[in-house]
């Protein structure tokens, strides 16, 4: 016969492990206490606070484009957005009021590494952020690709976005010259060059040129003086065309101070691609590759 002082310890012990294991089953339920709401499974409500958001949710389709309730503030602006015009009207561009982001009750937001640090405190706590942090060209874009399909459920339409990028990659790879023949070439946006590891650097490649700055040494985007542009005289010259026709932009690039000089200018190997396709760090790397591979190609390139 069990004692009654035993019995009552047995009991005591029986009522704490059930109540222990009742706390840890509403714990399980409920979640980690400061996991935001929404934080686990695909997002169903999305917010964008950058461009490269804007243009890869627009990309992944009908069924993901239904899903997304706010969008980056340059959304429509043609200078960067490759997607400018085609989200509705009725889909709201969030401005920097967090307040103004959260009030559409998003369980997703998508923001870049370089997003304002004092938005990104104001929204960390309270709902799921999912940070973008390589737009340094190709394989940047993919990983950054990859990170949004699986965060919003769409990973099969992300690996299509995938494989369409990497066959016409492959497919501008191929129409390339020899690795001797390559010219040298330089995107000049008026005392700035894009380097190595850059989404210039990548679509130059592809198109069958040689990144001069990057080959020189330049990494990112860096200041270039005229002086040394005139000096080193690459090939060919890519400019941008802004908000201005094409034709003006290469006529301001022959009228700048000293550039004249150049044998790309001389002979008319400047190339002029309009926005956004130098701005861009998303599928449309490859639209600026096929625009500076298409003179390349011509027969008078030579």
């Amino acid at each position: 016969m069990i004692p009654p002082a035993i019995r009552s310890l047995f009991d005591l012990l029986s009522r704490l492990v059930l109540a222990l294991s009742l706390s840890l089953s509403v714990v399980a339920c409920r979640g980690k206490p400061d996991e935001p709401a929404g934080a686990k499974g695909p997002a169903k409500r999305i917010a964008s606070r950058t461009v490269f958001a804007d243009e890869v949710l627009w990309a992944l389709g009908d069924e993901v484009q239904a899903r997304v309730v706010g969008l980056s503030p340059m959304a429509d602006d043609p200078r960067y957005s490759t997607v400018a015009g085609r989200w509705p009207a009725g889909t709201p561009r969030v401005g920097q009021n967090p307040e103004e982001l959260l009030a559409l009750a998003p369980d997703l937001v998508i923001v870049a590494s370089f997003s304002a640090p004092e938005y990104r405190a104001a929204i960390d706590d309270k709902v799921r952020v999912l940070v973008l942090d390589d737009f340094t060209g190709f394989a940047g874009y993919l990983t950054n690709l990859a990170q949004i399909g699986e965060a919003i459920g769409a990973s099969e339409e992300a690996g299509r976005m995938r494989d369409r990028f990497v066959a016409r990659r492959t497919e501008l790879e191929a129409a390339r010259p020899p690795v001797d023949q390559r010219p040298t070439v330089i995107a000049w946006d008026y005392g700035y060059v894009p380097g190595a590891h850059t989404s210039f650097d990548d679509a130059a490649t592809t198109a069958g040129f040689v990144n001069l700055a990057a080959r020189e040494g330049l990494d990112g985007h860096q200041r270039l003086d005229a002086e040394q542009l005139v000096a080193w005289d690459p090939a060919w010259i890519v400019v941008g065309c802004g908000e201005q026709p094409c034709a003006e932009a290469r006529t301001k690039l022959a009228a700048q101070p000293g550039l004249g000089k150049l044998a790309a200018v001389a002979s008319g190997r400047i190339i002029t691609i309009p926005a956004p396709y130098l701005a861009t760090t998303g599928e449309d790397m490859l639209e600026l590759a096929a625009r500076m591979q298409a003179p390349l190609l011509e027969p008078h390139a030579e």
